[in-house]
């Protein structure tokens, strides 16, 4: 007897433990998914993750005493000659937790490496967001839906590539935050909780989105929903008392903790539409508690209704005004005015080729999952799939946005799916019982369902076993690429080791007082890894510096030493990219285009940028660059003589049976001599020079 009652008892919990078996897998797939870079060693991938080390560095060198030191650190090493305060031009979040947990770990005497635990740190925090995804999915369709959006985040593309190992960047610890905060006010919010209830889950809503805010610019967006889901749902006829108090917790604590981060201004960033736009909501909420006792039902609805629409053409007048970076991305086509930003790729508009390679087959049953919630119409429902909606706009509209959007197409989609395998079920149901004896077609049974685990599974296949002529689809593909650095951005999976090489050779053998000028994409591995003196960087934070060194490049040699010894520069970094190619057996050297080669257009627009406000003499881009071209061909000869870029490249263009070629010339620029090159000619694909300023 107590055999079977043991026996009775497994088959009963036997789902849960089903559950939390697959549960498990997904983890472990999305965490081991994402380690796949450490293969290559670990050191941190792109540029900004650097920056982000460098204050995490800078806390722990000083203790617990760097937390409060960090708000009076000026960065002398950055942006010279005037330095950069730190606190004001950067979001503490991701430092501080880093250094609040490797400074935890050393108190209790377990010992890491700072930089190691930087690059597990985002695959750790992304199976925070997948597990939270599970509960958010499942809060909306059940078990099914949890597990099958589980499982689209685990693989997505688009989350990969912001949650890898190495990239601890504000997407690693925002994303989960996040979602952590949406997860818990969908709870607050939910029918039939108790006041208690909806206040503890208000608070931890609050706290965690007031986290996201001390971590990320694109903060905005979940303050800004917030603000919308609760004014709609309320709009449409389901106002109650616990939104009014929900919101109100949320919104208060999240707004407090934005006001105490520098960057965003202090007590400043209440006249934030963010923050104003919620003052708004919050007095639109008062206006339906205070309406739902009036006896009228009319009046119950009208004033309301009416008090929000006039409230909200104001309110969009209002947030119309400012051309701003975060408004540049509701309209995008006000981004043509902001150069800079624009010439970063990852701000370019999204394209349904970027789009379905970052979120994949998944994105074919958003508008199915869209639909089935809106026709289901619960509270939550209708928070996932306007929450949907609105991702996808801003991933179409900022491709960098497309790892924002991935968490909420993995729960539409996966309900979507799952819906569709309810009703491949009840088919098969309803066929089974209308004719007895007959067996299920296999049609039904397997064909259908086989195609769609199919079209789920078969982008999981890398490269290796489908071949390199398909996009790269692949989540392993993905992630099994080594750090930007090791690669020297090129965009392959091998070690390139001239920056590290350069980098390393700066360290050592430059003075501790040198300058070095290089375009701003450099900067923070110049200063991290090279230990040296930049005059900008990836932060961009000095728009009219980068626009000097810009106009550096673009100008005669001569002229271009005198802007550079202004700011005390004592050493010029380029960095060139190359390859050498066989055609119908004919060696050919041609420029890739990967660096300074393919990024001079934009020095030469920001260029005319500075010029315009110092009243100089634009440069005619015509005369530098024929558009009908590709860049690394397109240059004029003008740009190769009469540009410090142009001269400073060494790989010079030839015109050989009609095919443009670059050879290599030894460098002779007047006032610059070449002291260092990352590889001989011909040798590598990519190479870093290092010129120093003469008399």
């Amino acid at each position: 007897m107590e055999i079977k009652s043991s026996i009775r008892s497994f088959l009963t919990f036997k789902p849960i433990v089903l559950e939390i078996a697959a549960m498990m897998s997904i983890l472990v797939i999305a965490f081991t998914i994402r380690m796949l870079p450490i293969r290559w060693g670990t050191l941190l991938s792109e540029f900004d993750p650097w920056m982000q080390f460098r204050q995490a560095e800078f806390i722990v060198e000083r203790g617990w005493s760097g937390f409060v030191e960090y708000f009076s650190w000026i960065d002398t090493e950055r942006w010279y000659p005037y330095g950069q305060f730190v606190s004001k031009t950067f979001y503490p979040g991701l430092p501080f937790l880093l250094a609040f947990i490797y400074l935890s770990l050393s108190s209790i005497g377990i010992h890491v490496d700072l930089l190691e635990l930087a690059v597990i740190f985002p695959a750790i925090m992304s199976v925070v967001a997948v597990l939270v995804v599970y509960f958010l999915g499942k809060e909306v369709g059940g078990k099914s839906t949890g597990l099958l959006a589980a499982f689209a985040l685990a693989i997505s593309n688009a989350n990969i590539s912001r949650t890898h190992a190495g990239w601890f960047d504000d997407e690693s610890i925002s994303i989960p935050f996040m979602l952590i905060s949406f997860l818990m006010y969908v709870y607050a919010i939910k029918k039939g909780k108790s006041l208690k209830h909806v206040i503890i889950f208000s608070v931890l809503s609050g706290l965690f989105l007031g986290y996201v805010a001390t971590c990320w610019g694109a903060h905005k967006f979940p303050f800004m929903f917030i603000h919308i889901i609760t004014l709609l749902l309320s709009f449409i006829g389901r106002y109650r008392r616990e939104l009014l108090v929900s919101y109100s917790i949320t919104f208060g604590l999240a707004s407090t903790i934005a006001t105490s981060v520098p960057k965003l201004g202090g007590v400043g960033y209440l006249n934030d539409i963010t923050i104003i736009s919620g003052l708004v909501v919050l007095f639109l909420l008062v206006v339906f508690e205070l309406s739902s006792n009036f006896g009228n039902k009319f009046l119950r609805s009208f004033v309301p209704r009416i008090t929000t629409i006039v409230l909200l053409v104001s309110l969009g007048i209002l947030a119309a005004l400012p051309a701003t970076k975060f408004l540049s991305t509701v309209l995008p086509g006000m981004r043509g005015e902001l150069p800079i930003l624009v010439s970063v790729a990852e701000n370019q508009l999204g394209t349904w080729t970027t789009m379905f390679m970052d979120l994949g087959f998944f994105l074919v049953f958003v508008p199915v999952g869209i639909y089935y919630l809106l026709k289901k119409g619960t509270d939550e429902a209708i928070f996932i799939s306007v929450l949907t909606i609105f991702s996808v706009y801003f991933a179409a509209s900022m491709v960098r946005l497309s790892a924002l959007a991935a968490p909420f197409i993995a729960i539409t989609s996966g309900y979507a799916i799952g819906r569709i395998f309810d009703s491949f079920g009840n088919v098969i149901t309803s066929r089974v019982k209308m004719r007895k004896g007959e067996r299920v077609p296999i049609e039904y049974a397997i064909v259908t369902p086989l195609l769609v685990v199919l079209m789920l599974t078969a982008p999981l296949a890398p490269s290796f076993l489908i071949g390199r002529s398909l996009p790269r689809l692949s989540p392993i593909d993905q992630a099994y690429v080594p750090p930007t650095v090791i690669q020297s951005t090129l965009p392959v999976a091998a070690n390139i080791p001239d920056w590290i090489n350069a980098l390393s050779w700066m360290r050592d053998n430059l003075p501790d007082n040198a300058v070095v000028a290089a375009w701003w994409d450099y900067g923070y591995w110049i200063t991290v890894m090279g230990n040296k003196t930049t005059l900008a960087d990836n932060s961009t934070t000095n728009s009219t510096q980068i626009g000097v060194l810009a106009l550096a490049f673009m100008s005669p040699p001569e002229k271009a030493a005198q802007i550079l010894r202004q700011y005390g520069v004592t050493h010029v970094l380029i960095f060139v990219t190359h390859e050498v190619v066989s055609y119908a057996g004919t060696y050919l050297p041609r420029l890739l285009g990967y660096g300074d080669e393919g990024k001079w257009v934009w020095m030469l627009r920001i260029a005319n940028q500075e010029a315009q406000k110092l009243g100089i003499e634009r440069f005619s881009e015509r005369d530098y660059y024929d558009p009908t071209k590709p860049l690394t061909v397109g240059a004029t000869d003008r740009f190769w003589k009469e540009t410090l870029l142009g001269q400073l490249i060494p790989y010079k263009p030839r015109t050989e049976s009609g095919a443009v070629t670059h050879y290599y010339e030894e460098p002779n620029v007047s006032g610059f001599k070449l002291i260092y090159s990352s590889s001989p000619p011909y040798r590598s694909y990519a190479y870093v020079y290092i010129y120093e300023l003469t008399d």
